[in-house]
């Protein structure tokens, strides 16, 4: 009988040896990355609420006018404020109305979450696996070397990209 350390160390010398090929494609969070929804730090609530609900995401980036990253409002970002506005807001507590009154009056740079973890267009994809399950981010702002915001990598991107592989 094989043992299976034996087997995983001929397929470590097999993956040595196909790493040495000089064409291989080596998968980036580019290859990954899709296109993401913008918000402007001014942006007000009916906007921010607006796009979130328009998209297939469930996150918004926030992006200096020129494409600076700033960071991220997400769909439980909003329902922790209208959870607020049920425990602190009689006419919410009491009437169940008035939810939008608490953050209205606010912009996306009163909002935004700082994002723990950015990745640059060529950190390679095993890199951004771990961070997705490590840190439970539910996306991953991909960035160039200016720090200007290109794409974001998700979960199901990352299935997509990976099924072909």
């Amino acid at each position: 009988m094989v043992k299976p350390d034996y087997l995983k160390e001929i397929r470590r010398e097999d993956a040595l040896t196909i790493s040495g090929i000089k064409d291989l494609k080596r998968l980036t969070a580019k290859d990954a990355m899709i296109k993401p929804v913008f918000l402007l730090p001014d942006d007000d609530g009916d906007k921010i609420i607006k796009k979130l609900k328009a998209e297939e995401t469930k996150v918004c980036i926030v992006v200096t006018k020129d494409k600076k990253f700033v960071g991220e409002i997400n769909e439980e970002d909003l329902i922790k404020l209208f959870l607020i506005q049920v425990k602190y807001e009689p006419l919410t507590e009491i009437l169940n109305i008035g939810y939008k009154r608490g953050f209205a009056h606010m912009r996306a740079v009163d909002l935004v979450n700082k994002h723990k973890a950015t990745v640059e267009l060529g950190t390679p994809i095993n890199r951004v696996i771990e961070l997705v399950y490590k840190e439970g981010f539910q996306y991953i702002p991909v960035l160039d070397k200016a720090k200007v915001v290109k794409g974001v990598v998700t979960p199901s991107s990352l299935l997509n990209l990976l099924e072909r592989y």
